[in-house]
């Protein structure tokens, strides 16, 4: 064993054969992820008012379904809770699938957060599969996440429009070069 895996208790080798065998999956999500980034890149505000229009619609079914358990269930003590709930989703879905516009605007803030919030979890995950080969990549690829997330921040409102897709599409091609760099390397690393 070296140096380096009997001071992680064995933690290396377990990654990297964790890694190996999810190689193939992990090359065909980054590809996948390379694509559909690429196609939000080349078509930033078509990609977010798709993004917009299909978050709108989940939370507006959402709420039907929600209205509909209410009046299915008119007996529960929490009726009115139940019911207030539902029209929450059910005003904010109408309101974003109305004005997509301006629910571009809030979602972009949203995305910014998670951008931020996916950039340090990525962070995590470098330091969890360090050493293994090209771990850095993903270890950018966190970095990239926390640079757009702040970047987004400092244009919004006035930029979300483009933004939105735009990032989304580049955050998609990080995230996919990384899986991709990921599953490369585990083929060249040795057996543990």
């Amino acid at each position: 064993m070296s140096d380096s895996a009997s001071q992680t208790g064995g933690v290396l080798p377990r990654s990297i054969e964790e890694i190996k065998q999810h190689r193939g999956g992990l090359m065909v999500t980054g590809i996948i992820s390379l694509v559909l980034g690429s196609l939000a890149i080349l078509a930033p505000l078509a990609a977010t008012m798709a993004v917009t229009l299909l978050i709108g619609a989940v939370i507006l079914l959402q709420g039907v379904i929600q209205l509909i358990h209410c009046f299915r269930a008119k007996g529960w003590s929490a009726f009115v809770w139940n019911l207030l709930v539902a029209i929450v989703y059910v005003i904010a879905g109408g309101l974003i699938l109305a004005r997509p516009l301006l629910g571009a605007v809030t979602i972009t803030l949203v995305l910014a957060i998670f951008f931020l919030v996916e950039g340090v979890v990525k962070l995590g995950l470098a330091f969890k599969v360090k050493p293994a080969p090209n771990w850095k990549w993903i270890l950018f690829s966190g970095i990239m996440g926390v640079v757009l997330g702040l970047i987004i921040l400092s244009g919004w409102p006035g930029d979300s429009l483009a933004v939105l897709g735009l990032f989304l599409g580049i955050d998609l091609i990080f995230g996919g070069w990384a899986m991709i760099m990921l599953a490369a390397g585990a083929k060249q690393a040795p057996a543990a």
